[in-house]
């Protein structure tokens, strides 16, 4: 067992002082954006106000074509006292200007708008960029209230970017290596990343498949800390050489330039950056067009030599570009939606350990690595059922009868003595068996019974099952040819799939039935809106039924019975039919503690979709009650409700593009509207929660938009904070309240990737339990929660893909599976209280018998499950790259 963790996170050194550059700044000149701003909003046609200078593009492509540019500045261009781009020296007008100036011809490029580019850039001429001296803190800190780091706001765009730049410039050599690797830098909206370039290769099945290593790096701050963090995440960046490149309907693609300098007096300068450009299909063009921030299209206005490549070409022959083609190179970034790669995702804690301490040694003398973290409470997991080995076959049968035993009790409080009418809706007959199969297994029904209508009757349990073809149903949707508008054709598809399955499935009344549907993968719907997924969700919603879906099995799918069970056990896991194992956080817990959690779910705007919005999902956990343990709060009801009927309820109220408004209801809530309605039902569900202890869990990363306090700047110990109203105590929301905020990783990396470190130089690993700073003071509020390797990952620590293994190659092939990082901080508890318990509690929510650990706390999980009923496609995932 591990006794400490390593955070891949720095902090700034308070032995090397203050981290001062004196740099030359340029700021955006008053007389640009007034003839700009002018021009640039020509033809504007929103109804929403002018969105300000397009600039993302042009800092992209002085980035890329001015070597002595080391980052640009936020809000430069409505600021002009902000400045612009940073540099250690005056870049020469001769570089600057040019790219300016092919910047202000792209604006509006239309034949129309010519006279006003013209006037335009004739008032750029005359004003000449003046280069100022500006003495920057990279560790400048305020501290809030509550005591958490305020960094200076231009940190977060500029320090990121610096200290990529820096790593740049040194070489890495990976273990077990011959020759080393070289970085560039990719500026990103939050932070910078860093690619080695050029790409590995890999060989198999004849043909080369192209990897890189990667870095991110992100600046953050921690709850009741002073000082800053730095997150440096290393991961996998797959290039995608399939030709042509299959590039993902409505999705697009990121392609990275490797561009040599327009100017002939920086031909011999090492290039530090790739420029990032996305490619995506135009439909009034009828073909892939570069979008509008990409710099590529611009640079053949700088560059009258080369020839750039248009998007169609890199997708017609992409290994030929990432090879390079005088001196230019371009790599296609690999999605998941691409289809298959060679390469697998994910690097194992080995190599992350070897890339951290290189970074480490590239940050001195300004930045640290953080203290690693030691154990913080004795006991690592609830009251689970014992690991038994597959050779001891008597006490294997006795903890299968335990755990068949609580499901059982968990089926039976979650349908309170009412039957349960389960449908199976296949397309292939083994897909029904399996399901039939695995659906029995799971709660120790022996005689599985025969034809398409079948009754299970088991300790007190009765379960009615309908068994179906899937028919047209799983067929992908279509809209009648007359009908017009993309919203409308996308509203009426779905509308029609919705009335097929009422047609066939009656609907149903009391409780909530489960369908179980096998439908193609998502790889047959490539036209976008053409998956019936949502739709079929609707449809059986319609009828009283939720829905668990299972894909037809192809080469890449895993076993048959495995997705079975996985699928019965997710439909069990909606109807509420889970329980929670009992906590092991000591004596101090109360016994009739009740879990709450909340999760705002963002409603897309879609082509299906009426708008974006705002819904908040409450659950809310009783352990203890004999009915229903497992409730939604249902605000029109102002009460909770059993959550596979909130679900329903969410899938039900979905409006489709073309549904007129409710009368007399605004069509279109403000952001700051539903920011108030979200923070509205906060209140009045700590109201209802008041009357028995309670442990609220929040996650501020998707919260805090819509409820602002719950921003690190504004948070106080033990207080809680609302819109325009002073802070108050937590015992005034309730006596025996208690809060936990979860932080995930989410897209901004907010929390860091970590090893374990060996001892002795044994090769680092991962650890399981509840983590602390070593040295934190004694009342510390912040934990790190770490659960343990999926017991099917089968994967060596030691495992390389940047390096060689000793007397092999390195092993790219395989995927490298890494526990989630959770930051629990204790924002609220009782003066008693051991704060350190109360993360042990929501510690333990990640773990169950029945799924490996969570990724969030049980409560949490169910709460974000429920987007799944309000929005027709799921979020793209941040790449695991």
């Amino acid at each position: 067992m591990y006794s400490l963790i390593t955070p891949c996170a720095y902090e700034p050194d308070p032995a090397a002082g203050p981290w001062l550059e004196n740099l030359r700044v340029l700021t955006f000149a008053e007389q640009w954006r007034t003839e700009l701003a002018d021009l640039a909003a020509l033809g504007w046609r929103s109804r929403e106000p002018f969105a300000g200078l397009p600039v993302r593009r042009l800092d992209s492509l002085l980035r890329a074509v001015a070597p002595g540019v080391l980052a640009t500045g936020r809000g430069a261009t409505a600021d002009s006292s902000v400045p612009w781009l940073y540099a250690q020296e005056p870049v020469p007008v001769d570089v600057v200007l040019p790219a300016f100036l092919s910047w202000v011809m792209a604006l509006r490029p239309e034949s129309e708008h010519q006279t006003a580019t013209e006037r335009v850039l004739d008032a750029v001429r005359q004003t000449e960029p003046v280069w100022t001296s500006c003495a920057v803190d990279l560790t400048g800190t305020e501290v809030s209230p509550g005591g958490t780091a305020l960094p200076h706001h231009r940190l977060y765009a500029l320090l990121p970017e610096l200290l990529a730049l820096r790593l740049a410039e040194r070489p890495y050599r990976a273990q077990g290596a011959d020759t080393d690797t070289w970085f560039r830098v990719v500026s990103l909206d939050q932070g910078a990343e860093l690619v080695a370039w050029p790409p590995q290769k890999f060989r198999k099945h004849g043909r080369d498949h192209h990897y890189s290593a990667r870095l991110l790096i992100t600046l953050h701050t921690v709850p009741f800390t002073p000082s800053f963090r730095v997150h440096v995440s290393s991961g996998i960046r797959r290039w995608s050489t399939r030709t042509p490149i299959r590039v993902p309907a409505g999705r697009g693609a990121t392609v990275l330039f490797d561009l040599p300098f327009p100017w002939q007096e920086e031909a011999g300068t090492r290039r530090l950056r790739l420029a990032g450009n996305a490619m995506k299909y135009s439909v009034p063009d009828g073909r892939h067009t570069w979008r509008r921030h990409s710099p590529v299209e611009i640079l053949a206005d700088l560059d009258i030599v080369r020839r750039y490549p248009k998007p169609e070409d890199v997708i017609a022959t992409p290994e030929k570009w990432l090879n390079g083609q005088d001196g230019l190179a371009a790599g296609v970034v690999h999605s998941t939606a691409m289809g298959k790669h060679e390469i697998a995702t994910g690097l194992m804690p080995g190599e992350r350990a070897h890339l951290d301490d290189w970074v480490a040694d590239g940050l001195r003398p300004w930045l640290r690595r953080v203290p690693s973290l030691s154990r913080a409470f004795p006991v690592n997991k609830p009251q689970l059922l014992p690991k038994v080995t597959k050779t001891d076959t008597a006490r294997r049968a006795e903890v299968e009868l335990l755990a068949v035993t609580a499901r059982r009790a968990a089926l039976r409080a979650a349908t309170a003595g009412e039957p349960l009418h389960v449908d199976v809706v296949t397309i292939h007959p083994g897909t029904r068996e399996h399901l039939l199969r695995q659906l029995a297994s799971l709660i120790g029904v022996v005689d599985l019974g025969q034809g398409d209508f079948r009754r299970w009757s088991v300790d007190g349990i009765d379960i009615d099952l309908t068994l179906s073809d899937a028919g047209a149903l799983g067929n992908a949707l279509k809209a009648p040819p007359e009908t017009e508008g993309k919203g409308a054709q996308a509203a009426e598809a779905t509308r029609a799939r919705r009335a097929a399955v009422a047609a066939r499935f009656p609907r149903r009344s009391g409780r909530a039935g489960l369908a179980l549907v096998e439908i193609p993968g998502e790889d047959r719907f490539i036209v976008p809106g053409t998956d019936p997924k949502f739709a079929l969700r609707l449809g059986f919603a319609d009828t009283g039924r939720l829905t668990q879906f299972i894909t037809v099995a192809d080469e890449n799918t895993a076993d048959p019975a495995i997705r079975a069970e996985a699928a019965c056990q997710d439909g069990l896991r909606q109807l509420g039919a889970i329980s929670t194992p009992a906590h092991r956080a000591g004596a101090g817990i109360p016994d009739d503690l009740q879990y709450v959690a909340l999760w705002v779910a963002r409603k897309q705007a879609t082509a299906l979709t009426k708008r974006a919005g705002r819904h908040l999902v409450a659950v809310r956990i009783r352990p203890s009650d004999s009915e229903h343990p497992v409730r939604g709060w249902d605000d029109r009801a102002q009460k909770w409700i059993p959550y596979p009927d909130l679900l329903v309820s969410l899938a039900s109220g979905s409006e489709l593009a073309t549904d007129s408004p409710p009368t007399g209801l605004r069509a279109t809530p403000t952001v700051e509207d539903q920011r108030a309605d979200i923070e509205r039902r906060v209140r009045a569900i700590l109201f209802q929660v008041r009357d028995r202890p309670t442990l609220l869990l929040a996650n501020p990363g998707n919260m805090r938009d819509s409820w602002r306090w719950l921003g690190n700047r504004t948070l106080v110990k033990d207080k809680l904070g609302f819109a325009d109203e002073p802070d108050q105590r937590i015992g005034a929301f309730g006596e025996h309240l208690r809060i936990v905020l979860v932080r995930d990783r989410n897209s901004r990396e907010e929390v860091p990737q970590w090893y374990a470190p060996g001892k002795d130089n044994d090769t680092p690993g991962f650890g399981v339990g509840l983590w602390a700073s070593r040295d934190a003071p004694g009342d510390s509020r912040v934990f790190a929660s770490t659960a343990d390797v999926s017991g099917t990952s089968k994967v060596r620590r030691g495992l390389r893909k940047l390096g060689r293994e000793p007397e092999a190659g390195p092993m790219p092939t395989v995927a490298a599976w890494n526990p989630q990082f959770l930051e629990l901080t204790v924002l609220g508890c009782c003066p008693v209280d051991v704060p350190a318990a109360w993360a042990a509690v929501a510690h333990q929510l990640r773990f169950h018998d029945d799924y490996v650990p969570l990724t969030r706390p049980l409560p949490m999980h169910l709460a974000k499950l429920a987007d799944e009923y309000l929005n027709p496609v799921p979020a793209e995932p941040a790449s695991s790259e």
